[in-house]
């Protein structure tokens, strides 16, 4: 996580200097949200004005709800660090929430996502046997999900894979298959479709690193 943080830190600073704005993914699950209060700590030392925080997937429930990817962040984070945040509704149409926030990234152009991998190898909420990888939509919403909550907002593969850099994460023994299976190009899960423009980067532990 230290190593992550520290150099996602390091991708916003120099896109902040250079650009002037950066817009970070952030992810879901232990490892996901674990990094994004790590990060929430470090730009509450900071003042980062032009920082845009998103999610690739959010689960369709309210704001203040544990089951959120994004609540540990969005409570944690100073306003005095300037950064703006993206938070999906979680309650009306969900076809329509998905559609307001396909409109809200219009001609955003992801700097970096950084997105965990299950143990079956789904990504965002893209499982494997379900989702559809060639969905030309940036957006969707999803009230069948395998793994509860049943109804999500997520990115779709083609737009996960408009970033211009990727770095998938993974920690502990319940990720190794999924990990190997991406390192050999095994295209039964969504995670091995994962690419990003310019460059794709698998970070995992020693416990993921699936070794014979």
């Amino acid at each position: 996580i230290a190593i992550t943080t520290t150099e996602a830190l390091e991708s916003i600073k120099a896109g902040l200097a250079k650009n002037g704005v950066f817009h970070l993914v952030l992810t879901g699950g232990t490892l996901g949200v674990a990094i994004s209060v790590e990060i929430a700590k470090r730009l509450n030392q900071g003042v980062f004005d032009g920082l845009n925080i998103w999610w690739s997937d959010e689960r369709f429930v309210e704001f203040d709800s544990s089951d959120r990817n994004d609540l540990e962040l969005s409570k944690l984070l100073n306003e005095s660090s300037k950064v703006k945040i993206h938070r999906t509704p979680g309650s009306g149409d969900i076809n329509k929430v998905a559609r307001e926030f396909a409109e809200e990234l219009q001609n955003v152009e992801i700097d970096l996502n950084i997105i965990g991998v299950g143990p079956d190898g789904h990504v965002a909420s893209l499982f494997p046997g379900v989702a559809d990888l060639d969905d030309q939509r940036d957006i969707f919403a999803i009230t069948d999900s395998p793994k509860p909550p049943a109804s999500r907002i997520s990115f779709t593969m083609k737009f996960l894979n408009q970033a211009e850099e990727i770095w998938i994460v993974a920690a502990g023994a319940s990720k190794a298959d999924a990990v190997a299976k991406i390192i050999e190009g095994d295209l039964s899960i969504p995670a091995s479709y994962v690419s990003a423009q310019v460059r794709t980067r698998l970070i995992v532990d020693q416990p993921a690193f699936f070794t014979e």
